[in-house]
This record gives structure tokens, C-alpha cells and sequence, in this order.
């Protein structure tokens, strides 16, 4: 990632480097993008960096993001513009000097309205619940992949990305800690997957398996009257993001869960399946469940070792607490599966 701030960031605080000159331009600075709110535009850029390596990677995974954004989010409008070097200074859109960096452009959007903030001032409700989950069910139809183009779905890839979390896990805290919590989770995980592997192929074959948005979490779901928008899609790893439609599912679930509200996670999971009709999906959600659990655990590692941060080690516990939580139902499941023993 970026050691130095690049000579750029400075320049587009100023109006001067835009072409319709914004009257109010705020910067923020996220762990992998740089932020400018420009009146009613938003401009992201992404950080120089071990994923966006090079000028031309950014290019392909910021056409990607917009892609994906506008798939996600119908009847709305982003574009990537590039931002110059010229002898006179930096000019986004520009056609005159060197291109310096690509840029996702879009409409920028009221904060107050984004679903983390919601829940943050106890403002979000079953009906701003019942909207994501509707319109995530409606995108998910129309995202189905092949069974050649879902691959990453099928229970073999899922069981590598649950052993990369738990192997992931032994980094971050001393092994009296985790290793209780890998035991607890990796049996009855692992036979989940070995014995439901039919179920796997059987929502790959059934458009299940889908181009999902890959981080569906609060920060990323904006809801005002009833619009939806969802943002930051996953753009970089398919196996992150081409799984079964249940992995967007569980992921805000999760979310929800930690932050104390269960009712509004059972209400969106209960509009989701009405909205998608997808009457198998309980079957396979306990385990992406708990690799979400595991995911969220792992990545909030992540940032308290960035941020410094060590406020944040209780939280990745209890995350991967609920990822048990989550593994003692998928056992209650296996207890009801017969499995047929060779003689």
C-alpha cells in the first residue's frame, strides 16, 4: 500500500482541477481508495498497492467496480474519467497531458442515508430492510452464472475459503485462543460440506450460484424514500464474489448480528427468500453463515493491525464467537442427515 501521499491529492481539494469548479469539496481516505465529495459528484481512486499493482490494473479492476456498480445499481449512471498531468498542474477528465490515474466518477450520495449510519442512530427499520433485501433478490435473478463460470461455487472451493479463514485466524491471536474456536468450527464444517456437496452442485445448476456484490455490509447500502443503492462491489478476486447467492446474504447478516440487531437480520432474510423464492436457501446458509463470521473476524484483524488499533481485538473475537454460535447449527442439522456408513 502507499507509504507517501501522492503530489495529486492536494491539487483536487481545489476546484480548479474540475471541470464544472464544485463549491464545496471534502476529502476522506479509506484503507484502499482516496475519497473526494465534490458538490454532487463523488471521485474515487484507488491506492497504489500489492492488488493495483500498476496504472494498467487500476484500469481494468476500476472499469470492473463500474461495471458491476451500474449491474447493481439499474438505472443509474457512473463512469471512469482519467485524471491528467499537465505542465499547468492535475485536471480530472481531462484530454490534454499525462493520464496519472483512472477514476471512478458517481453520483454523490447523502451519508445520512447509508445503512451503517442508520443503524448507528438506531434509525433503521424492517422497511429499509425489506428494501435491500427485495432489490438484492431481483439483481441476484439476474446474476445467475454458468457451470462453467461458477466454478467457485461448487463445496470444494467453498471448503478451501472456509480452511484459508481458520488457517488465517492463527495469526492474530496466541493459539490457547483459537484453537478452541478452529476445533469447534472445523468438524462439523467439514462434514457439513463433504455431506451437502450434492446441494452445492445442485444451486450451481440452478443459477444459485451468481456475481454477487461480494462486501454487502451497512457501509456499502444506501437507502433513501425507496431507492437502493448498493456500493463497492467486490471487483477483484471471483472467489470472493462468485458464490451462491446465499454469501450476500450472510454477510449483512452477520453484521446485523453483531450489532444487536437479530430482529432486522430475521426480517431481511425472510423478505430474501420471499423475494427470491428460493426455498433451498436455509439449507446452505448456516455454512456460508459461518464463513462470514470467520471473514469478518479475520478482516477486522486486519484493520486493528493497520489502525493500530487494539480496541479492535474484542470484536474480531467476537466474530469468530458467532462463527461457533453458527457451527453448533449446522451440527444440529447434520444430527437429522443420515449418512450411510460402508459396511
Amino acid at each position: 500500500m502507499e507509504t507517501t501521499a501522492p503530489t495529486y491529492l492536494e491539487a483536487l481539494k481545489k476546484s480548479e482541477a474540475y471541470s464544472d469548479s464544485p463549491q464545496k469539496i471534502k476529502f476522506e481516505e479509506t484503507q484502499g481508495s482516496y475519497l473526494f465529495h465534490a458538490d454532487a459528484q463523488l471521485y474515487k481512486i484507488k491506492k497504489t498497492g500489492n492488488e493495483f499493482a500498476s496504472l494498467a490494473v487500476k484500469e481494468v479492476f476500476c472499469r470492473e467496480e463500474c461495471r458491476l456498480l451500474m449491474h447493481y445499481n439499474p438505472e443509474w449512471t457512473a463512469e471512469v474519467v482519467t485524471l491528467n498531468r499537465t505542465e499547468s498542474g492535475y485536471r480530472l477528465a481531462g484530454k490534454e497531458g499525462e493520464i496519472e490515474e483512472y477514476v471512478l466518477k458517481m453520483e454523490n450520495l447523502p451519508g445520512r442515508r447509508f445503512l451503517s449510519s442508520l443503524i448507528k442512530k438506531k434509525n433503521a427499520g424492517p422497511a429499509d430492510l425489506s428494501l435491500a433485501a427485495v432489490q438484492l433478490a431481483n439483481i441476484h435473478a439476474d446474476s445467475g452464472m454458468s457451470v462453467r463460470e461458477g466454478e467457485t461455487g461448487k463445496a470444494e472451493r467453498f471448503q478451501a475459503l472456509c480452511d484459508d479463514m481458520l488457517y488465517q485466524m492463527k495469526r492474530y491471536f496466541d493459539p490457547s485462543i483459537t484453537q478452541p474456536i478452529i476445533d469447534m468450527i472445523r468438524h462439523p464444517l467439514d462434514k457439513f460440506i463433504h455431506s451437502k456437496s450434492n446441494v452445492f452442485g445442485k444451486r450451481l445448476r440452478k443459477g444459485r450460484v451468481v456475481q454477487g456484490h461480494g462486501a454487502l455490509l451497512p457501509e456499502h447500502i444506501h437507502i433513501q424514500g425507496e431507492t437502493v443503492r448498493f456500493l463497492s462491489p467486490h471487483e477483484v478476486y471471483k472467489k470472493y464474489s462468485v458464490l451462491d447467492a446465499a454469501h450476500d446474504v450472510a454477510t449483512l447478516m452477520v453484521y446485523l448480528i453483531v450489532a444487536n440487531e437479530q430482529e432486522l437480520a430475521d426480517h431481511f432474510l425472510q423478505k430474501y427468500k420471499e423475494a427470491s423464492r428460493d426455498k433451498d436457501l436455509e439449507s446452505i446458509l448456516p455454512a456460508y453463515q459461518t464463513y462470514c463470521a470467520l471473514k469478518h473476524g479475520v478482516l477486522t484483524c486486519e484493520r486493528k493491525v493497520a489502525l493500530q488499533d487494539e480496541s479492535l481485538g474484542p470484536v474480531a473475537l467476537e466474530y469468530f464467537n458467532l462463527a461457533t454460535r453458527f457451527s453448533r447449527t449446522i451440527s444440529k442439522d447434520l444430527s437429522l442427515i443420515h449418512i450411510s456408513e460402508p459396511t
